[in-house]
């Protein structure tokens, strides 16, 4: 019997809300879906339920497992397994209530509402566009970055409005970070990323950012919520001291601050202090000055004392004894090791209050809030894009509608989901943020515990690891002590764990009880452990082995043996364990290089999921390089790139030799001066002179032609596919998508930080195989198994926090806020001690995802990492890297292993190692040429498809924007015809001219000329709504057709033709095509022109006419060119 086997058959009580608190492996998949299954048997509609999900892959495995289990049921026999038993006896009643109220589940099982939360928002949205203020047929984009760093340029352009109130807003910001206006980009970038927390307003429920005052009052609230929790981290460290130690300390103290003369010092102030400090705010300088008499600045407790701390020197006895009394009051301090984290705590603590620059600079980053969203809203609209974080904002905000007051209401939404959903099911409840607890909470508003609906969350705190994508793990702790909104939640904590054997468990039980901090904390993040209990037998592997790697001065020789260490490790498992899954997990992408290198000159066949990064490839590198030149051919480290490319190959020399005396004239001017080029060597001559020879076809006048074709032309051109460098052709194609993708939506600047957009791009896979060695982060590997899992790298430090523009953070219901700090200024104590509680949070995740980590293996875990010299010990890891979180548990038994393997293999530092390798450069023949294609096989006889080939016009004005402007104009027109045109033109134009624009964007257009293009088309409708003939040619006629395709067989080929507009009317069969150029010409130039149109464009409607009559046309045709934007008609007779 399991340990929580009541908890488990109490999980699936009908009327009950449970929030589950389920640690790793312990089945908490199976045991959704058996509530899942449990509601259902007793549903009258399938849709009652709903079972939200944070990712579509476990969305898309929960319906899986229903639908499974409903097949099991159908078709085989009950299993003799308990947990088995009772998801097949819960399938069996959900089967009978499918056949009595002919669900039809397996044939229609998207009855089944298994959703992810972004899903669920977006169905939300798209049922009420007005009431969440969205509108409808938005493309949502998973990744906006480009699109906040437009928002962020266009909230920059405000410096430039003397009258713009936003303006000196925005000047003020700048002066704090030094006029830096990529540096202002990167943190309002940074700001949008998280705008969910400061859209939903922690400042007021009745105010919004816009209106909210930021007067002294509310300033005056700040403060008093900063001031509590200094008062309460000062009660902490109180609470440290026993009230003997206090006395101890308070003499000492007395007697130091009555031998310092200078009232400037730190610790002058104990001088006259009657007793222990209280916990107040108005005490900080005395706190800060106990913490200064006890620590050195480097925070450790001071191993020697003198006169300039009041401890004279001499032979008075009683000044003996004091400096004794307070080195042995040292040694009693050394034995709790909280009170020295604490004390340097203390030196750290801000005054309670803002100074009236940071309030200035405080006030100018929240007005500028408001004014960041309404600019993003409105990049989204001309784009007709959207993001997950504006869908969540917006569902929540069609849910309730405010008053004058701020009082919150009901929608009409609201209540329809109130009838239609009684059952809400969420899983991975420790990930989720303050919008998605707040919809869950505005869901749920209406419920109570006694109408039978109910809420069954599921999560474990212990396993919250994507705080950078806005988790805040200490929601789930609120839920479970407050319960959501007014709907009380029952705990049920499981113990049981299914995948991991005994070993295994037992060693993370201990290892994890020692380093989780003793007690929750919502407000930091901070997790207490809870163990497990090992359903699995002991196995005859050790849970854990360790596998210290000696230290060098040399980084990269520890890399090195690791891999290699690993290496060994690896082809060891597999040859003993053949069918067993092996992992490596890295807490980083760079962890894994030479690891990756180790495997490949073993021949060990491994699969990275989103690992490599598509930017770490040669060839993409490359490839971004030339994109760059030919876009920006100012940009002079892209040339410099494409110097040293393989297409390329200029020695360094020369490279030195062509641009060293000048430094201002852009590269391909350079290459172009016959001068420079002579200086080079005779091998960089021809590599130059034939760089130049292919690239100048390329480089300008792609103003309207594709760019995509551009680049790839020239690529090849240079060579590009004769140096993939083990880059796989599916790589490239991605790079060449993208890039079309971006010219598809218009938004050409993005290719200003097209390096950024492709860092979000993994490379292919190199194997397939599946016995294949996974590697992938830490993070990708939640939810997964494996039999033996890799830790590598955990000697390794984390990378450090960023600085923002404005530093915010709940701390219970309350905000802590203070402005970045001034560049080249003095530190910010306020910024300072709120970064360092986010460093704290940071602490408390990376001690969560060790766990995730550590929880993947089946069988057994290997850790890998090394250590640093040290002057406390001789060995210790250094305190950014994972090995020092677990060190608390480890030490003793690493250490010693490290011994024995020193003994063992004593390491020798190789003199002439350098920190990294030397580069090799790859690169092309100089005498290269692309190969000649192949002769194409010939069987008999050919039969071609020919499509109507386009006929460029005589006068041809625009080029390329002529022929997109005429797609997109056919497009509308096809559209209109046959309808019944009641509707005024002028709302027929007004509807049609966003879709217009987005139309001619999705042609390749850029946005200049995209929009001069939209008046155009707009102005060619208006003329066709407007004219007698033209509303004539798109009413409804008999037999009617538009964009009529039509085939015939000539000279053995296949002929397609599209008419632009046929119909019947009066008894004559019109033939019309539509002719959408224009012509800038008057009066009798204009008639020549159209003279010619009709001569260029006869043989053309002929063969319609020609076609018409094969396909039985028996009635009399008449054939005529429509020009809109000319308002002309011409018959061809």
């Amino acid at each position: 019997m399991l340990v929580d086997e009541n908890i488990r058959r109490q999980a699936l009580e009908p009327d009950q809300s449970f929030i589950v608190q389920a640690p790793a492996g312990s089945g908490k998949t199976e045991l959704l879906i058996q509530r899942y299954l449990k509601l259902l048997g007793l549903a009258n509609f399938p849709e009652e339920i709903l079972a939200m999900t944070f990712t579509r892959k476990a969305a898309a495995e929960m319906k899986e497992r229903i639908l499974s289990a409903l097949t099991i049921a159908q078709t085989q026999q009950c299993p003799e397994e308990s947990h088995h038993k009772i998801t097949w006896n819960l399938a069996q009643k959900v089967l009978e209530q499918n056949r009595l109220r002919e669900w039809k589940l397996i044939d229609n099982p998207a009855r089944l509402r298994i959703v992810t939360i972004d899903s669920f928002c977006s169905s939300l949205t798209r049922r009420m566009p007005l009431l969440s203020r969205m509108g409808t047929n938005l493309n949502i984009q998973e990744n906006a970055k480009n699109l906040y760093r437009e928002t962020a340029r266009i909230i920059l352009s405000l410096t430039e409005s003397e009258t713009n109130p936003y303006g000196e807003l925005v000047r003020n910001i700048l002066r704090h970070i030094d006029n830096s206006k990529e540096d202002f980009i990167k943190r309002i970038v940074q700001l949008l990323e998280k705008r969910d927390q400061w859209m939903i307003s922690f400042f007021d429920p009745h105010e919004n950012l816009e209106r909210h005052p930021l007067n002294e009052n509310y300033r005056q609230k700040l403060e008093q919520t900063m001031a509590n929790l200094i008062q309460s981290r000062m009660g902490e460290l109180k609470g440290l001291f026993t009230p003997e130690l206090q006395q101890k300390i308070l003499r000492l103290a007395n007697y130091s601050g009555r031998n310092i003369d200078n009232p400037s010092h730190p610790c002058s102030c104990l001088g006259e202090l009657q007793h222990f400090p209280e916990v107040s705010i108005t005490n900080l300088e005395i706190w800060k000055a106990l913490a200064h008499l006890f620590l050195t600045e480097n925070n450790s407790y001071r191993k020697t004392i003198d006169k300039r701390l009041g401890f004279t020197a001499g032979k008075d006895p009683n000044a003996k004894r004091m400096k004794e009394d307070f080195l042995e009051l040292v040694v009693s301090l050394q034995e709790n090791p909280a009170l020295l984290l604490a004390l340097a705590k203390v030196k750290k603590f801000p005054r309670g209050n803002f100074t009236d620059t940071e309030w200035d600079l405080l006030k100018s980053t929240i007005r500028l809030l408001a004014e960041i969203n309404r600019s993003l809203k409105k990049v989204f609209s001309s784009r007709q894009i959207t993001d997950f974080t504006e869908i969540s904002l917006s569902a929540i905000n069609g849910l309730v509608h405010k008053g004058e007051n701020g009082q919150e209401s009901p929608t009409d939404l609201l209540f329809y989901l109130d009838c239609k959903i009684h059952h809400f099911l969420v899983d991975e409840y420790q990930d989720t943020s303050y919008k998605q607890e707040d919809l869950l909470r505005r869901l749920t508003s209406e419920w109570s515990e006694e109408d039978g609906r109910t809420l069954f969350i599921v999560g474990d705190p212990k396993q919250s690891i994507y705080r950078f994508r806005d988790a805040e793990v200490g929601l789930f702790i609120k839920t479970r002590e407050r319960g959501l909104g007014s709907l009380h939640l029952k705990t049920l904590p499981l113990k049981s764990n299914f995948r991991s054997q005994k070993h295994l468990v037992d060693w993370v039980n201990a290892c994890f009880q020692k380093i989780f901090p003793a007690h929750d904390d919502p407000n930091l993040g901070a997790i207490s452990y809870s163990e497990s209990s090992a359903v699995l037998p002991e196995s005859m592997h050790p849970g854990v082995v360790y596998h210290p790697v000696p230290h060098n001065p040399n980084r990269q020789v520890i890399t090195e043996e690791e891999a290699g260490k690993i290496t060994l490790l690896v082809k060891d498992i597999q040859t003993r364990y053949p069918n067993k899954s092996v992992a490596i997990l890295v807490r980083g992408r760079t962890h894994i290089t030479s690891i990756v290198k180790h495997f490949h000159e073993s021949n060990i066949a491994f699969k990275a999921q989103a690992i490599d990064s598509l930017t770490d490839r040669p060839a993409i590198s490359d490839l971004l390089s030339l994109l760059r030149a030919l876009r920006f051919p100012g940009d002079r480290t892209a040339w410099l790139s494409i110097l040293r490319a393989p297409w390329c190959g200029l020695a360094l020399t020369d490279i030195h030799t062509l641009v060293e005396l000048d430094t201002t004239t852009p590269v391909w001017f350079l290459l172009n001066n016959p001068a420079r080029i002579r200086l080079l060597s005779e091998d960089g001559n021809k590599r130059a002179q034939s760089l130049t020879r292919n690239i100048h076809p390329f480089l300008n006048g792609f103003a309207d032609k594709n760019f995509r074709d551009i680049l790839e032309a020239c690529w090849i051109s240079l060579g590009g596919p004769a140096c993939l460098q083990e880059t796989s052709p599916d790589d490239i194609e991605v790079f060449f998508n993208k890039v079309e993708e971006i010219i598809a939506s218009g938004q050409e600047v993005q290719f200003e930080n097209f390096d950024q957009i492709l860092t979000n791009l993994y490379a292919s896979p190199l194997a397939v195989q599946d016995n294949a060695v996974q590697i992938m982060t830490m993070h990708k590997a939640k939810g997964l198994e494996f039999d033996f899992v890799i830790l590598p790298g955990l000697g390794k430090r984390i990378k450090a926090d960023e600085k923002r523009l404005v530093y915010w953070m709940p701390h219970g219901d309350d905000l802590l806020l203070a402005p970045i700090e001034e560049k080249g200024g003095d530190p910010s104590p306020l910024y300072q001690f709120l970064s360092d509680l986010n460093k704290e949070k940071e602490e408390y995740e990376t001690l969560r995802l060790l766990y995730v980590a550590a929880t993947r293996a089946k069988i057994q875990l290997h850790l890998f990492g090394h250590l640093e010299p040290s002057k406390e010990e001789v060995w210790k890891p250094h305190p950014q890297s994972l090995l020092n979180k677990l060190w608390p548990h480890i030490k003793e038994e690493w250490l010693s292993k490290l011994q024995e393997n020193t003994e063992q293999n004593p390491v020798e530092p190789d003199p002439t190692a350098t920190e990294s390798s030397m580069h090799s450069i790859h690169r092309l023949p100089k005498d290269f040429s692309l190969p000649v294609p192949a002769d194409s096989i010939l069987d008999g006889q050919v039969v071609d498809i020919e499509d109507e080939k386009y006929v460029e016009p005589e006068y041809y004005w625009a080029g390329n924007t002529a022929r997109c402007l005429g797609n997109v104009l056919h497009r509308c027109l096809q559209s209109l015809a046959g309808q019944k045109l009641e509707v005024r033109p002028k709302e027929i134009i007004e509807n049609l001219k966003s879709k217009l624009q987005s139309a001619l964007l999705g042609e390749g257009l850029p946005l200049d000329l995209a929009e001069e293009a939209t008046k155009s088309g707009l102005q060619a409708l208006t003329n066709i709504l407007e004219d007698e003939r033209g509303s004539w040619i798109l009413a409804p006629h008999d037999d009617a057709h538009s964009e009529y395709p039509l085939t015939f067989f000539q000279d053995n080929r296949y002929i397609r033709n599209v008419i632009d507009r046929t119909f019947v009317d009066e008894g004559v069969r019109w033939i019309i095509d539509y002719k959408t150029g224009t012509h800038k010409g008057k009066g009798k130039n204009l008639e020549i022109f159209l003279e010619n149109e009709i001569k260029r464009y006869r043989h053309q409607l002929d063969r319609y006419e020609m076609v018409l009559r094969k396909y039985g046309e028996k009635r009399p045709i008449k054939k005529a060119l429509y020009f809109p934007l000319l308002k002309a008609w011409r018959e061809i007779n």
